[in-house]
């Protein structure tokens, strides 16, 4: 072959474009092993971590329930809804009297760590609260309100809304209050800080045990139209409306891809699933940018290898073919 009639600067773009062709299929193959590896650890944790959450809500549900049913309970929460006048207990102890006759002693529970406990009139109305302020207010057991009667189902999902009071949001549980012939006199309503649920969900109070470590989300619908975490450990005071692939697809109990832009528009491997449980969606995610730094890493090796080998035949051709040029003359 006469060398003088190979174009240097062709071979060079042949060179490089096989080069960067070669780097970019390694990257990709690297980067979606890892990906893949990283989903199934996620993937793992997200199990758990949900069934985690699902557990403690149903430990919660039947708290309430069985306290619902006790016959102290039934008997004082009646004898208080049939009273025509309002009781206003202090929140410390729990005790109220009227007519000297009647004493709520222990009313409620104490270890549910819950933001008030109320008994509701049929009408609604709140007739004693552990937080006085409620009392004689309208409070609606639909709509913003987890209504679970036991004689129905108890596999109903929680509701979650922003209370505006807190600027954060919470969760309400209303029971129907029965008497002996099965006729509804009321409701009884617990306010839950999602923070309790939330923490169920972590062994020691520890959000991360992956490496790189992961930031878990729990997110529900807290308006009609606004997504946003049921609880922020991070920011306690802080809920923007979050909006994503991931989170869009686990809310619709939807599948998907792994890789996505979150909702800070960061590329992430992402597991989420739908938690029925409580309607809302659980996403376990982690930035590509730390998981894929050793795929980056063999890519920038690969691609200044390939660049020095080109433009090393690059200029050994060149003078190869001035020398072919020199005898010929």
């Amino acid at each position: 072959m006469n060398i003088s009639h190979i174009s240097c600067s062709e071979i060079l773009i042949v060179s490089l474009t096989v080069t960067g062709s070669i780097g970019l299929i390694t990257y990709y193959s690297d980067s979606n092993a890892l990906g893949q590896q990283a989903y199934r650890e996620q993937k793992q944790i997200l199990t758990e971590r949900g069934q985690a959450f699902t557990d403690a809500k149903n430990t919660l549900l039947s708290s309430l329930i069985e306290h619902l049913n006790s016959p102290n309970f039934k008997e004082k929460s009646i004898q208080i809804l049939s009273s025509k006048k309002r009781f206003r207990p202090d929140r410390s102890n729990i005790i109220s009297r009227t007519d000297g006759n009647l004493e709520t002693s222990r009313l409620f529970q104490t270890d549910l760590e819950a933001e008030s406990m109320s008994i509701l009139t049929a009408g609604a109305i709140i007739a004693l609260s552990t937080e006085t302020k409620k009392i004689g207010r309208y409070q609606p057991v639909q709509n913003t309100t987890t209504y679970v009667d036991p004689q129905k189902s108890n596999n109903v999902g929680l509701r979650f809304f922003k209370d505006p009071r807190v600027g954060r949001p919470t969760t309400t549980i209303a029971l129907p209050i029965r008497d002996n012939s099965n006729k509804r006199r009321g409701y009884y309503a617990v306010d839950i800080n999602p923070k309790t649920l939330h923490a169920s969900m972590f062994k020691e109070n520890q959000s991360s045990v992956l490496s790189p470590p992961e930031n878990t989300y729990a997110v529900a619908y807290t308006s009609l139209s606004r997504i946003t975490e049921i609880y922020n450990h991070t920011q306690p005071n802080q809920y923007p409306s979050l909006k994503s692939e991931g989170i869009n697809n686990a809310l619709n109990n939807r599948q998907g891809g792994f890789l996505y832009l979150n909702h800070e528009r960061k590329p992430v491997v992402g597991a989420y699933q739908y938690i029925p449980a409580a309607n809302m969606g659980l996403l376990v995610e982690r930035d590509q940018s730390i998981l894929f730094k050793q795929a980056r890493k063999r890519l920038r090796k690969i691609l200044v290898i390939g660049t020095l080998l080109s433009t090393f035949t690059f200029i050994a051709l060149r003078r190869l073919k001035s020398q072919g040029l020199k005898k010929s003359l």
